[in-house]
């Protein structure tokens, strides 16, 4: 019975996420923006690879090669967050992230800070290649990025990255 529960409720959550689109993407620039890109940069002079994609119903993804390492000790997650387009070959993205402390012998790891960035994509004509710029402010693990208030910031960080899109040989 807990199995189907969980079943259920995975499934009800799937298809919450799929339904929840932006309404205001124009199917042509679905199409235009959509897809993954491997992306070479650097995050805070630190050079890192970065998988982007894209996705047709608004979301905006991206996954950290750094992820597994620790930058200054602390390991960070991938970004999720949305997307629109702002111009005829660029768009802009917001994305969360969590960042922690690696996990040790002696400690399963621990959340130090919740991160919000700004996602600038710009991209050549034909959508293949793209540059992007980011940025972004983390706070404590029980500040609310999206509203901290008067809460400290307590790490910033910034980036740029080059790319070329995924395409099926």
């Amino acid at each position: 019975m807990k199995a189907k529960r969980v079943s259920l409720l995975l499934i009800f959550f799937s298809m919450a996420i799929i339904l929840m689109g932006k309404p205001d993407q124009s199917e042509a620039g679905e199409k235009e923006f959509v897809g993954t890109y491997f992306t070479i940069g650097d995050e805070d002079e630190i050079p890192t690879p970065v998988i982007v994609q894209i996705r047709k119903d608004g979301t905006y993804l991206t996954v950290f090669g750094i992820q597994n390492t620790t930058l200054a000790g602390i390991v960070f997650t991938d970004d999720v967050g949305i997307w629109e387009k702002t111009g005829k070959n660029k768009i802009k993205a917001q994305t969360f992230s969590i960042s922690a402390l690696p996990p040790t012998e002696s400690s399963s790891g621990e959340v130090v800070g919740n991160c919000i960035a700004d996602h600038t994509i710009t991209f050549t004509n034909n959508f293949q290649e793209i540059n992007l710029t980011v940025s972004g402010k983390c706070y404590a693990p029980d500040v609310n990025p999206v509203d901290p208030g008067d809460a400290p910031v307590t790490a910033e960080f910034s980036g740029s990255f080059q790319g070329k899109r995924l395409n099926i040989p």
